[in-house]
């Protein structure tokens, strides 16, 4: 009766079985949940190694059949060897193909197998492959190959010869491995299993199981009588000897004869819900020990009344423990402004005089001698005008010294406050840092792209009064900046970029603003009054230009970059930020084009010109869709006999109105708007089929941008357009310039050599005017050299003579063909064949002109056929 009394103890009673009803309900709905997941993971991860497995076997059969109707095609020259090379089928987990006859013994295979005759036809694969019917792909069991010597899947189809009549089988080999390669993606945990089976139940390839017991073995197991006709099964496997429970999912194959199997072992299902069941256990039994504890302790204090008095020495020890062992300084005033509290924090802060502090002292007396504040009259009075509006408020002092200390003010019912005092110095210090990184680039520590904008705001914000004086932005963008750094490294373009930023700082005033808005982009902004006019503004450029231009030395090279710059005067050229920012790129692009090394002040001019490019782009891309671009062809004349050895492919675009645009015009449209590809592609494209109508001595040669390496797949729509033709390998040639090697070199290498491997022919383009040609020639095996019509321009000149020679010995050595761009005149013709250059190109010859006016006889030739006459 005196428990039921008890309120304390009632609680206890009411509480304690709750949290254990609590408990196991939260267990067992843990366990229901990691069974769930578990079903779901299993699913998953079966439905991701039937999608992978599928993919590889759809692609080894798809091999298949390309086998089998390449040997249909020719057996008696076909070459698996050869195909496989060249189409690369025997890649990846592939292991090998073999040609089987229907004696039984192995005729060809991709390992190049040269051993005595090997005798396959006890094989299952084989015998099943013979003896069925229908034209199906067979899986067999896994079995040591005997030229590979490797444990492989079969897969198999029959082989016909060109009359449809059997010829043996093709037998395609893939590792068991594969499906180790997924076991390590699938994250099964302990015990988890994956398995590969045939329709036959026979086991193709396993992990998470001794591999070598049950390989190729078709044994007892219950994925059998679960799935019967259907395709999906999950299902409990328990009391196995020697193994864990495990909840398998099977999944049988809509498009093969395979089936798949996952196991998740009970104990890992299992694993975080044991663990979460331990530590709910740990809080039931902590929250039963608290409620006990709780009610015990009540219990007691009721028993023995003088508990009270220690309770309230405790407390007060407690509170001076607080204080003590505060990080902040804390003190505390009444409402005379008299010292209440205080910690030794709070003395510490302020330089205090321990000795000298003392309960019920003045606020003015406490601060007389410290430094932070001057008046503390008029500090006081500020505080507690502020608290009489708020409740809270709060103040940062600095002393001399540099430390900050920042002090929360609370208002006390009975009068007076409560403060606390925080040494903020670090934290102000990484703000002012963090807020510098977010307004400075870190490399030169000029304004970033943020900062710029703001100020640029600023400025415009002065500008709604008519008086005002107007600003100027220069937008500068480094020439030739690429090649520094990919010659000498970023090290060395980081180094430049940090001299650049010292040269543009001494030439603008101490209230501009230099700013670094991109990788090898700066601007600056000339402040209100600094620019009265477009002169001012260009006098700065001038300067810039010439600064920039002056000869650097980085780490102990020479370095001359240039600068191009594009200059916005607002508000006359825009009273909004984005609109003076594409004002001065306008202009900016208006010196690029311009040959660089320059400035330009924007007007109407330009926008109206960037308006035309958009224009010509859109009508471009129009063109494109409809397939308008014409091919026009420019021969390649042999100087000796004046037969045509090859053409070139050129673009040509005749618009409805606009009548014939140049090349270097919608070229460079194509290229800045991303058309470049799908043009190139429908030139190489037309210019295969149309060499197809030429006559088969002549070669035809397609121009590649260095933009067409980069982002797509240019090997395949070389192949493509060679397959589409039947047009033969040896007869495309492929030009490239230097900037698909200054594009990504070792990339673009790799596709070179991969276009080279399809037996296309690559030339060297406007050879002889870069500035690392001959190092090209030694990182590539070109095939040809064009020699750039700047030369043939100059022949006539003995310097330019004898670069020519040296080009001609360099070739011969090489063994490259060499090719004279932009011939013109007779004269030219005759020193070109003295030099030993065997062919040439340009308007003596023939003007670019369509398929149907190409001429396979040159002029040299048809004089010599009229003088004949």
């Amino acid at each position: 009766m005196t428990i039921l009394r008890n309120a304390p103890l009632q609680v206890a009673l009411f509480f304690l079985p709750l949290v254990w009803i609590g408990y196991f309900a939260i267990t067992s709905s843990e366990r229901a949940d990691a069974v769930q997941q578990a079903r779901l993971q299993g699913d998953s991860v079966a439905e991701l190694f039937e999608e992978n497995t599928e993919r590889i076997f759809e692609r080894v059969d798809q091999s298949l059949l390309v086998v089998r109707a390449l040997y249909a095609q020719d057996p008696l020259v076909f070459s698996l060897k050869f195909w496989s090379d060249k189409a690369r089928i025997a890649t990846g987990d592939v292991i090998q193909f073999s040609l089987i006859g229907l004696d039984g013994y192995l005729f060809d295979t991709t390992t190049g197998y040269t051993g005595p005759p090997l005798y396959l036809g006890d094989r299952e694969h084989f015998i099943n492959v013979v003896s069925q019917a229908e034209d199906r792909l067979y899986v067999a069991k896994p079995v040591l190959g005997r030229a590979s010597n490797k444990w492989t899947i079969q897969l198999a189809r029959k082989v016909f010869d060109s009359a449809r009549n059997p010829a043996g089988v093709v037998v395609g080999s893939i590792s068991v491995d594969v499906v180790g390669k997924f076991y390590d993606t699938a994250k099964l945990g302990a015990g988890g299993t994956l398995v590969l089976r045939n329709t036959n139940y026979v086991v193709l390839a396993a992990r998470g199981v001794d591999q070598g017991t049950v390989l190729g073995q078709r044994a007892p197991n219950r994925v059998e009588g679960e799935l019967r006709d259907g395709s999906y099964a999950q299902y409990w496997n328990e009391n196995r000897p020697n193994r864990s429970d495990r909840l398998i999912t099977a999944r049988r194959s809509q498009a093969f004869p395979l089936i798949f199997t996952v196991g998740i072992s009970e104990q890992e299902i299992y694993s975080r819900s044991d663990h979460r069941q331990k530590v709910y256990l740990g809080g039931a039994l902590l929250l039963s020990f608290i409620i006990l504890t709780a009610t015990m302790f009540h219990w007691r204090r009721q028993q023995a009344l003088d508990r009270a008095q220690r309770e309230v020495r405790d407390f007060a020890s407690k509170f001076e423990d607080a204080l003590r062992n505060l990080p902040q300084g804390l003190s505390m005033f009444d409402g005379r402004d008299r010292l209440i509290a205080y910690n030794r924090q709070w003395v510490e802060l302020y330089g205090l005089v321990p000795e000298e502090i003392r309960i019920d002292m003045d606020f003015r007396e406490v601060f007389a001698r410290q430094t932070a504040v001057l008046d503390v009259e008029a500090y006081l009075a500020d505080l507690k005008s502020r608290l009489a509006k708020s409740e809270q408020t709060s103040n940062t002092v600095q002393f001399p010294d540099g430390r900050v200390i920042y002090i929360s003010y609370g208002r006390r019912e009975g009068g007076g406050w409560v403060a606390t005092h925080e040494d903020i110095t670090e934290r102000k210090a990484s703000e002012d840092r963090i807020e510098r990184l977010a307004h400075y680039d870190s490399l030169t520590s000029l304004a970033n792209r943020n900062l710029f904008k703001e100020r640029i705001d600023e400025a415009l914000a002065s500008h709604p009064r008519p008086d005002a004086p107007p600003f100027a932005v220069l937008l500068l963008d480094l020439d030739k900046f690429k090649s520094v750094n990919d010659a000498l490294g970023h090290q060395c373009g980081d180094a430049l970029l940090k001299q650049v930023a010292g040269r543009i700082k001494a030439q603008i005033s101490d209230v501009d603003t230099a700013a670094r808005i991109g990788g090898d982009e700066f601007a600056v902004i000339v402040a209100p009054g600094q620019v009265s006019t477009q002169d001012g503004a260009a006098t700065l450029a001038a300067r810039l230009v010439q600064a920039i231009a002056e000869p650097y030395q980085i780490d102990g090279h020479p370095v001359v970059i240039g600068c191009s710059i594009g200059i916005a005067v607002a508000p006359e050229h825009g009273s909004r930020v984005d609109e003076i920012l594409r004002n001065a790129d306008l202009a900016l692009y208006k010196s690029k084009n311009a040959g660089r090394n320059c400035f330009h002040i924007y007007s109407a001019e330009l926008k109206a010109e960037a308006d035309q490019r958009n224009v010509l782009e859109i009508e471009l891309r129009e063109a494109i869709w409809r397939d308008e671009i014409e091919v026009f062809y420019q021969p390649v004349t042999e100087l000796g006999t004046g037969r045509v050895k090859s053409v070139e492919a050129l673009a040509r675009w005749h618009h409805d109105t606009r009548g014939f645009i140049p090349p270097t015009e919608f070229i460079a449209v194509a290229e800045a708007g991303g058309l470049i590809v799908e043009l190139g592609n429908q030139v190489l494209t037309k210019a295969c089929r149309d060499a197809m109508t030429m006559p088969g001595d002549v070669n035809v040669a397609v121009n590649l941008s260095a933009l067409q390496f980069a982002g797509t797949n240019l090997v395949d729509a070389v192949t493509f357009a060679l397959a589409q033709s039947g047009l033969p390998e040896s007869r495309l040639e492929l030009e490239i310039t230097e900037s698909v090697f200054l594009a990504d070199t070792q990339e673009n290498l790799k596709t070179l050599q991969r276009l080279k491997a399809l037996g296309v022919s690559i030339a060297l383009d406007d050879f002889g005017v870069g500035y690392s040609s001959l190092s090209y020639l030694t990182a590539f095996p070109f095939d040809k050299v064009k020699i750039d019509k700047s030369f043939i321009d100059r022949i006539d000149r003995c310097e330019t003579v004898a670069v020519l020679k040296s080009i001609v010995q360099l070739a011969r050595t090489l063994k490259l063909t060499i090719v004279a761009e932009g011939v013109e005149t007779r004269e030219q013709v005759g020193r070109l064949q003295s030099l030993g250059i065997p062919l040439g190109q340009g308007f003596f010859f023939s003007k670019p002109v369509p398929l149907a006016d190409l001429s396979w006889q040159g002029p040299v030739a048809r004089r010599r056929r009229q003088a004949a006459a």
